[in-house]
């Protein structure tokens, strides 16, 4: 009799996929782990890496460091809130 896969034990599939593999190697263990799941499995399987690769493009580390480390990205972002006082404070003057 074939194992029947809730949605948890699927994401907890991937996140032991995750630790253990990467790149090719955790695609080809994906592709292994489907060929184990039933049609509506497999579906789950799909949007639950779909909902990680979204999550995953809306960070970006890199960006991320260099805004804590300072640069050009945060005085970029420091003059904006600059433009938006004096503006605010334009409006205040008669």
């Amino acid at each position: 009799m074939a194992r029947t896969w809730t949605r948890r034990d699927i994401e907890d599939r991937v996140n032991v996929l995750r630790e253990r593999y990467d790149g090719e190697a955790f695609a080809a263990a994906i592709a292994e782990f489907s060929e184990e799941l039933g049609e509506e499995e497999r579906a789950d399987l799909r949007e639950i890496l779909v909902e990680r690769s979204r999550k995953r493009a809306m960070r970006n580390p890199a960006l991320d460091d260099r805004f804590l480390r300072g640069g050009w990205l945060r005085r970029a972002v420091g003059r904006l809130d600059d433009i938006e006082r004096q503006q605010r404070e334009r409006r205040r003057q008669p």
